[in-house]
């Protein structure tokens, strides 16, 4: 398998890190849709998911839990990044979950990368390889899906691509779309809605490809994507049991709480030409996030009952959107026996504007009512600006023919500027929005890697790697000279250790990829409290140490066999200041100690001209915190919070099987066969819910609100190509 991790073109077995593949045959034959299919096949990498397109992703146990300003994994579609690198744009919740329709690998790279992918590669970058414009002949193909969920509803797909040679050998346009609604299977009791949490994705990608002559290119491309979801796949559980409080597959909120929308649009244009002693690569990018999602506040400010007797619910309106445009240029010397190098530079400048609208309901409709205060409740509206810009560098010296040492550098620089503005009874005391916050930043960091690495012979290789990463920091959202709250929050960096092993045997039909690491984290950005101000301090240290393998094996004609495992210890290595959260010793949030991946597949032919296909996949995820498990409570201030909800391990075992002849491929697929209830994310919080003969929502028991994953689904695949 050929891979560009490193920039450049190489082997998997050769490149000297710990990067795992999604290959277009695991993507069609195993029906994978989303981040957490592909965690399946990759050690050390984890996703929690509320609901449909708020995602956060973290590689070797690298999250911090809520206070997190952005994300730490980096997404790459081709050599464009997308989402943001702002936390005052979402930047850590609204990782963009793109239907994988028509691309050709995702490669998932475990372990910093801040010298060739730059902020927001903190814990790895997962990079979306699409397929480009064949310039030389026509091809085509339609496929239709449906599914049915177990206590659920039914789903169905749609997906088309063409590819059109225009200029033989010269141009040629690539096109698909593709349209998909997810059955829902939860139900709301207290509203009589069923299967809420169904939603839908809708999009398509063009591209362009031109390649006047055998050594220079130019691809266009736009891409886009529109996701909504009418609520989250959550159920309240009770947080001494973590049994179902309303019963199985139940939840019970307010009308709209949960509702999501998000609005993706990207335009890249990639233009490569061969000078012969380098070549050269630009990338010009542009891209949009516009999401909104509905929070359910009653439980925060509670309003009392309607004129009319029914029951108020407290709905919080968050509209985020997101602007991004990107240059890099990328000079990369040719393949030599003796020195190989690239360098380039990079600038990004992002726009955001996040709004926050809280006003009252009709608890039962959703709809908005008159404030009983006489004036807006309150809100806030964030326009927010992130410009960065870097250099880097990276060379690889052949030592001799069996040892290599590769080195990199990247020196960049971030700006940031916030704004707040605010309105309403509880924030501004009256209906006027008048600015409260106006705050800026600006920081640099330098990340390297170093990594030598010996050829035993042609078949195996071992690496030692030395790398860094960081996430930017930025302004504090409090007061301007507020006691005892820093204006700022620092980059958070760390460094990674790792020692790998590569290796093939038996006519390649063996493949074994073994790595051991330990992460130094430091500066983590931790949630403090300083009456009446809630900050983020770059205050935390952690360390992440571990395991990780990857074995495939060819065991017989159109036998083959795999196995990921990973063995993860994060922790946080000192007390966070008081009154944070965080204790040492406490794990780091959603990181599991063990996670567990075998997949077996068997092609067969049935005759001439069609073949037979079965596989099975099982998976192990292990028990996590949710979040740090300690605060220091002050007495008349901040009241001890409940300790935060430890979820088990579950386990998933998928099962599929087809038959593809003529150009048709028909298959039938069962997801999480045993229908566990494995859950993904949960957090504790009091529910106001209405009670039968009372007007006004009460308090109930403490709830976890807690995020499963798909019970049993069922479903069928058919595909032409022409």
């Amino acid at each position: 398998m050929v891979v560009t991790a490193n920039r450049r073109e190489e082997t998997q077995q050769n490149a000297a890190l710990s990067v795992s593949v999604v290959s277009y045959q695991d993507i069609q034959q195993q029906h994978l849709q989303s981040f957490s299919d592909y965690a399946a096949s990759v050690p050390g990498f984890n996703v929690v998911s509320s609901q449909p397109g708020m995602t956060e992703l973290s590689i070797r146990g690298i999250a911090s839990g809520a206070g997190q300003p952005s994300a730490s994994v980096g997404v790459y579609i081709d050599d464009t990044p997308f989402g943001s690198s702002s936390v005052f744009a979402g930047g850590a919740a609204l990782t963009p979950d793109l239907d994988p329709a028509d691309v050709d690998r995702i490669e998932v790279l475990s372990g910093p990368q801040g010298t060739l992918y730059g902020a927001g590669a903190l814990g790895g970058v997962i990079r979306f390889i699409t397929i480009a414009p064949n310039t030389e002949s026509f091809e085509g193909r339609v496929q239709l899906d449906g599914n049915s969920v177990s206590g659920g509803g039914s789903g169905f797909g749609v997906h088309g691509m063409v590819n059109l040679p225009l200029v033989a050998d010269k141009l040629a346009l690539r096109a698909n779309v593709y349209d998909r609604t997810d059955p829902g299977f939860i139900d709301d009791a207290g509203l009589g809605k069923q299967d809420v949490n169904e939603s839908r994705v809708k999009g398509g990608r063009f591209s362009l490809l031109w390649t006047p002559t055998d050594k220079t290119s130019l691809r266009l491309t736009a891409m886009a994507q529109n996701l909504s979801s009418d609520g989250a796949p959550s159920v309240a559980l009770d947080p001494d049991t973590l049994k179902p409080v309303y019963g199985d597959l139940q939840q019970r909120g307010a009308a709209n709480s949960g509702i999501f929308d998000a609005r993706y649009r990207l335009y890249n244009a990639t233009f490569n030409t061969d000078f012969g002693w380098a070549t050269l690569m630009s990338s010009s990018s542009y891209s949009t996030l516009d999401s909104s999602m509905m929070i359910d506040a009653t439980s925060l400010l509670y309003l009392g009952p309607q004129a009319n007797g029914q029951p108020y619910s407290t709905l919080e309106a968050e509209p985020i959107g997101q602007t991004k445009a990107t240059q890099e240029f990328r000079l990369t010397s040719p393949k030599s026996q003796t020195v190989e190098w690239l360098g380039g530079v990079f600038f990004t400048h992002e726009t955001g504007s996040a709004i926050q609208n809280i006003y009252p309901a009709d608890y039962y409709t959703g709809v908005e009512q008159p404030s009983p205060l006489g004036i807006p409740i309150g809100g806030t509206i964030q326009p927010s600006t992130y410009i960065a810009y870097a250099g880097y560098g990276s060379l690889t010296w052949h030592v001799t023919d069996r040892f290599d040492v590769e080195a990199g550098l990247r020196y960049s620089h971030d700006k940031q500027h916030y704004r707040e503005l605010g309105y309403g009874a509880i924030l501004t005391g009256g209906a006027d929005v008048v600015e409260l916050l106006n705050k800026q930043s600006a920081d640099s960091s330098i990340t390297y890697s170093f990594t030598p690495k010996y050829h035993f012979n042609e078949h195996t290789m071992m690496y030692l790697r030395v790398a860094t990463g960081f996430l930017p920091g930025g302004p504090n959202v409090v007061a301007p000279g507020a006691v005892g709250v820093p204006d700022t929050f620092s980059p958070t960096k760390l460094t990674n250790y790792e020692l790998g092993l590569k290796s093939t045997a038996l006519d390649n039909r063996l493949t074994i990829d073994l790595a051991a690491y330990y992460i130094d984290w430091t500066k983590i950005p931790l949630t403090t409290f300083e009456n009446p101000y809630t900050f983020l301090t770059s205050a935390g240290q952690a360390k992440s140490k571990g395991a990780e393998a990857s074995i495939a094996f060819l065991a017989a004609k159109g036998l083959k066999l795999s196995l990921n495992a990973s063995y993860n210890n994060a922790e946080l290595t000192k007390d966070a200041p008081a009154p944070s959260n965080g204790r040492k010793g406490d794990p780091l949030p959603y990181a599991p100690k063990f996670t567990l991946g075998l997949n077996g597949d068997y092609n067969f032919a049935l005759s001439d001209s069609w073949n037979g296909y079965v596989g099975a996949s099982f998976r192990h995820i292990g028990k996590r915190s949710t979040d740090y498990a300690f605060s220091y409570p002050i007495p008349g201030v901040l009241p001890a919070l409940p300790a935060s909800p430890t979820i088990p391990g579950y386990n998933t075992v998928d099962l599929r099987a087809g038959v593809n002849g003529d150009n048709w491929n028909i298959s039938v697929y069962v997801k999480n066969l045993t229908n566990k209830r494995g859950i993904v994310q949960a957090s504790s919080f009091q529910n106001y819910v209405p009670v039968a003969g009372a007007a006004n929502p009460v308090t109930g028991m403490l709830e976890d609100n807690a995020s499963i994953i798909t019970p049993r689904l069922m479903g069928i695949s058919v595909s032409r190509s022409f």
